[in-house]
């Protein structure tokens, strides 16, 4: 039967979801080089990913994780103009990521989809591969982004550990994919750690003895860059392309009119009489009331998970928090301020994206232990776009912990440093002479430029002469020569005036040079001060905080959120629920009210149904 045809009869049917369908499908038939969907699927670990970095033209690789960590989809996208990736959101926002490296599978768990776009040629550009969870996955999650995804899938790329076993799992997913009737390909990775007999062995085993119904199989090593057979795969499937979609889409249309027939029977055997119509919509009715009671006490169930949750998120929040906040405080950094922050802000961000990836999880596992009635029902499509964490205060000054008295220690240094400079010219002009009285010719000595050297000794001696001389102002009133000592204390302010401004003067050059905010003088206080009181003040202020204000503030907002995830969830369900049911029930009482008012217009209706059936059952 002709797409368009199948169109008309889902609008005469009044099936919005099949008509959508289909337009979908006849759009894409009409495109000269329509893309093709190809899902890499495997065990955890079998190297799906790995595969997919070898292809990649980027220096930046996709993370090839050690353990489960996400439901994501990877959609790889070749031959385009640069190198970037589009994070994709349940609630659509898009995010653009120009480094592959900051595609961190914790960090985008949340994520609907991420489309990674490469200028890698080694595959056409009409081919997309999709880097899926694993097959033997544990969390329910998973499972369950595979299991929706694979409707869109035009054909299988099976990635197989040439070192792990046939597992269960795996014969269970072919056996799906067979009545799915997709074509299987077989990738066997990691050959190069085998010997060619083996490989060949394996092959000869897998293609005999395992009895999958598959296309084609190839052995590859990603790490030695032995792709040649997976390249003559892809050749092969692409010019074979036109036939696997017309097999894979008009499955796609029997599925559709097996539904569309489904519909017509619950409308036919409803149709004897106005009492069965009536009994029909009032079942229908009952079934909504069923399913929205079953999703109340899935949500009463989930509370429970949703609260441990929450304590999960809000210990992890605290103790990743405490682990990167005391790194940062740790080091020596220019702005402790600006990366506590950043710090703050991304951890947030991303216990509370783990938090919503953990409620799905949560609610997919109750809806699982419903009957079937949910089988409609898609978590993914929960939009948790409002749960979030923002606006947590800060009220820290990291910065200027342990460096309040900087400033005055660095001036003391540069005046002492001025002193012990004039005192030093002084001792040495005037050699055996007392210090003061050698304050003028020293100063004449310093003017002309002279040279001088002291021992420490006669330093510290001549220091503390000056010392004496300048402070004990009651011994100079009584002194015979006060008049003088007085003149050569003055010359001697002078000359520490004039040697501290020369000391800034080159403190300054010094810093700039060195890099050093503020001066070098500055700079060495800072650095000194940082190690002996910033670092353990700094430590002991972030524990306060985190304890006393940051944690009682998310943990706040997360019972907020958590309030926030319920009341989404059951609205979410509930919606759908009420969709599904309100279609079918729209459908019927039309049917009663022409039986009641409109008989004729009733039986040509129940005519249409019945050639409605006839037309699809014998195309």
């Amino acid at each position: 039967m002709q797409i368009d045809r199948l169109i008309e009869i889902a609008q005469q049917l009044h099936l919005l979801q099949e008509e959508q369908q289909l337009r979908i499908l006849k759009e894409r038939s009409s495109q000269q080089d329509c893309e093709l969907i190809l899902p890499i699927v495997g065990e955890f670990s079998s190297g799906k990913t790995t595969l997919i970095n070898a292809l990649l033209d980027s220096d930046k690789k996709l993370e090839t994780a050690t353990k489960e960590t996400t439901a994501t989809l990877f959609e790889i996208h070749f031959g385009c103009e640069k190198c970037y990736a589009e994070v994709v959101l349940p609630d659509g926002t898009k995010t653009i990521v120009n480094d592959f490296d900051q595609l961190k599978n914790n960090e985008i768990k949340d994520s609907l989809v991420v489309n990674v776009y490469d200028t890698s040629t080694r595959i056409p550009s009409s081919i997309i591969f999709v880097d899926t969870p694993g097959l033997s996955s544990k969390i329910a999650e998973h499972r369950q982004v595979l299991i929706d995804f694979l409707p869109e899938a035009d054909a299988i790329l099976l990635a197989m550990d040439i070192n792990a076993q046939f597992t269960r799992s795996l014969a269970d997913f072919i056996n799906t994919m067979d009545l799915a009737r997709r074509p299987v390909f077989l990738i066997i990775t990691k050959c190069d750690t085998k010997s060619e007999k083996d490989v060949q062995d394996t092959m000869q085993y897998l293609a005999k003895e395992s009895k999958l119904p598959l296309k084609q199989i190839v052995c590859i090593s990603s790490t030695t860059n032995d792709l040649k057979q997976l390249y003559a795969l892809i050749a092969s499937i692409q010019e074979d392309k036109s036939n696997i979609l017309e097999q894979v889409n008009a499955q796609r249309v029997k599925n559709i009119t097996q539904a569309m027939l489904r519909h017509i029977d619950d409308m036919l055997n409803a149709s004897g009489s106005d009492k069965e119509l009536q009994d029909a919509i009032q079942t229908s009715e009952l079934e909504l009331r069923k399913i929205k009671n079953k999703i109340d006490r899935i949500i009463s169930h989930s509370q429970v998970d949703i609260n441990d949750a929450k304590y999960k998120t809000c210990r992890k929040f605290a103790d990743t928090l405490f682990a990167k906040l005391d790194a940062i405080v740790s080091s020596q950094r220019d702005n402790y301020n600006a990366e506590a922050i950043a710090a703050i802000n991304n951890v947030a961000s991303i216990t509370i994206n783990e938090f919503k990836s953990d409620v799905r999880s949560l609610i997919m596992q109750q809806c699982g232990k419903a009957e079937s009635e949910l089988d409609f029902l898609s978590i993914q499509d929960i939009d948790l776009s409002n749960v979030s964490i923002k606006g947590l205060s800060y009220n820290l000054d990291l910065n200027s912990i342990g460096h309040e008295y900087d400033d005055k220690i660095a001036i003391g240094l540069k005046v002492a440093a001025a002193t012990a400079a004039v005192v030093a010219v002084a001792a040495t002009a005037g050699a055996a002479a007392p210090a003061a009285e050698a304050v003028a010719p020293a100063a004449e000595a310093a003017a002309e430029g002279g040279s001088v050297a002291l021992t420490t000794g006669e330093t510290v001696l001549a220091t503390a002469d000056v010392v004496d001389t300048v402070t004990d102002v009651g011994s100079m009133i009584s002194n015979a020569r006060t008049t003088s000592r007085i003149e050569q204390a003055v010359a001697l302010g002078n000359m520490t005036a004039e040697q501290y401004s020369n000391i800034e003067t080159v403190n300054a050059e010094i810093g700039q040079r060195t890099g050093r905010k503020g001066g070098f003088v500055e700079g060495i206080v800072g650095f000194v001060t940082d190690r002996t009181m910033g670092k353990p003040q700094r430590r002991r202020a972030i524990m306060e905080y985190i304890d006393g204000s940051l944690v009682p503030e998310f943990k706040s907002l997360m019972e907020t959120n958590c309030q926030i995830v319920v009341n989404t969830i059951r609205e979410m369900l509930n919606n759908a629920a009420q969709n599904t049911v309100t279609q079918k029930m729209m459908a019927l009482d039309e049917l009663k009210k022409q039986f009641e008012t409109q008989q004729e217009a009733f039986e040509q209706h129940i005519a249409q149904l019945k050639d409605i059936k006839k037309e699809l059952s014998t195309n």
